[in-house]
């Protein structure tokens, strides 16, 4: 029994420096993988301390690049509005821009700016998307050739175009049905009754609220405008649009309504997209067409009676 108990309190021992030595290894290897990790959190500070320096300094040097490039436009557009108003402009009215027809125009143009289609119109007067502009230019030169060649009408062009459209439907529909009755495996998929499922034919309120009102403001606008000429606040003002109303009836005379309307379609189909193209040739030629206009504008604009401007402007 003696050597049992002694057995047992040596295996007790060794059980016990075991434990330790376990404890003491699990120890050290703890405090090692805990000083690791305080290695790498180290690291990771420091690195993010890098990135985050050499993010500010390229969001810094963005925002240099963008405010100096920034103050470069404003400067040019500065010095752009000075040579307008120094005299490059042909209108003797050019300073205050009041009784200036440009900036009558000016004005209405603001105001169709602000028409929720401008942005769509835009595009397409510019050719940004060839495909669109291009089938729908070519549209309108084949509803002009049938009007002025064919003696077709507007209303019977929508008439026939309508016909031949839902006769087109029809045909189909009635074909896709008897194939899918009487040939087994053959299906016609209509395109275009497909993508009219998909389409809304649903004008929101606050669209149509929107055009009312750029609608409405466009015809205060002109009618503004109406009102200083035919109520002569200025001279000059009413004779500048007394020469294009002139040019206007005349040009009626020569050319029918049809000639008329399809010369405005070409002119704004061709004309922005040209200026957009030869910007700075055109800005050029139109500087010194304005240089040489100035003079006699200028003399002209003498020989009109000063006073009765100011005292209407005063009045009104």
């Amino acid at each position: 029994m003696e050597d049992t108990q002694e057995q047992i309190e040596q295996v007790e021992q060794q059980v016990e420096e075991t434990v330790e030595k376990v404890k003491e290894e699990a120890t050290e290897k703890v405090e090692a993988a805990i000083e690791e990790v305080k290695e790498d959190i180290n690291k990771l500070k420091n690195d993010v301390k890098g990135v985050a320096e050499n993010v500010s300094n390229v969001v810094s040097s963005k925002i240099e690049a963008t405010t100096s490039s920034a103050k470069a436009t404003i400067n040019d557009i500065k010095d752009g509005v000075k040579q307008v108003v120094s005299g490059n402009s042909g209108c003797p009215y050019s300073m205050n821009g009041e009784f200036s027809m440009c900036s009558q125009v000016c004005k209405v143009s603001k105001v169709v700016q602000k028409n929720p289609s401008f942005e769509c119109v835009k595009k397409i007067v510019l050719w940004e998307d060839i495909v669109q502009t291009g089938i729908l230019f070519a549209i309108i030169n084949l509803v002009f050739i049938l009007i002025s060649f064919c003696n077709y009408s507007l209303i019977s062009l929508f008439g026939y175009t309508a016909f031949t459209v839902t006769i087109t439907s029809i045909l189909f529909h009635l074909i896709s049905l008897i194939l899918s009755k009487y040939v087994q495996g053959v299906s016609l998929n209509n395109q275009f009754t497909d993508q009219l499922k998909t389409l809304s034919f649903h004008i929101h309120d606050a669209v149509i609220e929107k055009q009312v009102n750029n609608v409405a403001e466009l015809i205060n606008t002109v009618l503004s405008i109406a009102k200083d000429v035919f109520g002569c606040k200025s001279v000059y003002l009413s004779a500048q649009f007394a020469i294009v109303f002139y040019l206007i009836g005349c040009l009626s005379k020569c050319l029918s309504n049809t000639a008329i309307l399809y010369f405005g379609f070409l002119v704004s189909f061709v004309v922005p997209r040209l200026y957009v193209e030869k910007k700075e040739v055109i800005d050029q030629q139109f500087s010194k067409v304005c240089a040489l206009a100035k003079e006699p504008l200028s003399k002209l604009h003498s020989l009109i009676p000063q006073s009765q401007t100011t005292s209407t402007k005063k009045s009104n």
